[in-house]
């Protein structure tokens, strides 16, 4: 398989932006105000599994958002030689 605008790969680098947003956007504290603080602890811990996970799905969802914009962008074909090599391995 071989690009027809090999020069968009380099746009893969744009993978580390959804990491930095990622990493900094879920630092941010809710208030949430409570007569006694053991309720915060009960509400953090049931949730904390849920929410981790949530966010590691966010963050596989935007970088796979960006890859295949830039796959799409470096228009990947095959050549006439390989071509039936290429259709063995289409899905």
């Amino acid at each position: 398989m071989n690009f027809l605008f090999p020069a968009f790969l380099a746009a893969m680098a744009a993978l580390a932006i959804p990491i930095i947003i990622h990493l900094f956007y879920f630092r941010r504290f809710k208030k949430i105000y409570f007569s006694n603080v053991k309720f915060l602890r009960e509400i953090k811990e049931e949730r904390a599994s849920r929410n981790k996970l949530k966010h590691y799905l966010v963050l596989l969802a935007r970088l796979l958002a960006v890859a295949l914009l830039v796959l799409a962008f470096a228009q990947p074909f095959c050549p006439k030689t390989t071509r039936k090599l290429c259709k063995a391995t289409r899905l």
